[in-house]
């Protein structure tokens, strides 16, 4: 039919002048975003990190920098997680890529700034600097207490084959 495309635009507009006006006052209220919004800041949960890089693999711009250390029993931990928005394309291979669904994206899309620098966001707080000090020390001590358990085990082993030996000698 002959104008059917230009009766649905009217439709449109018509609906929009009759309905219902929404206006934000922007810096005092903010947009809700929704569930499937990426952008803004990375975070994450750092409890969960296994520390396998999967994330920064996954970047095709190199936008995550990250660093991992093993304490006393073999553990991965971060030591550093610094995400370059500048670099970031905001496409969520990094999410999807983790195994343990550690990261996530921030509902914050107020992210300008002036510096080139201060583009770069550490992606660790510091409660979580302050949890990793503490999985290293438990970790020493537990690796300690292992040690001292297997050296223990090893010597009743050495002294039970002594005793097995020496009767079967005689």
């Amino acid at each position: 039919m002959f104008g059917k495309g230009l009766l649905t635009g009217m439709r449109v507009t018509i609906g929009h002048v009759f309905g219902k006006k929404v206006t934000f006052c922007y810096p005092e209220e903010k947009l809700e975003m929704t569930e499937r919004f990426r952008g803004g800041h990375l975070t994450m949960d750092y409890k969960k990190c296994i520390g396998c890089q999967l994330c920064a693999m996954a970047c095709p711009n190199k936008a995550l920098t990250l660093k991992a250390t093993q304490d006393a029993m073999k553990k991965r931990h971060l030591t550093s997680y610094v995400h370059e928005m500048g670099r970031c394309l905001y496409c969520n291979l990094c999410v999807e890529a983790c195994p343990t669904k550690t990261l996530a994206w921030d509902k914050n899309y107020a992210i300008s700034s002036w510096h080139r620098e201060d583009m770069n966001h550490q992606v660790l707080t510091d409660d979580d600097m302050k949890y990793l000090e503490k999985a290293m020390e438990d970790a020493k001590v537990a690796a300690a207490k292992k040690a001292e358990a297997d050296a223990a085990k090893k010597a009743e082993e050495a002294a039970k084959a002594a005793n097995d030996g020496g009767g079967a000698a005689n």
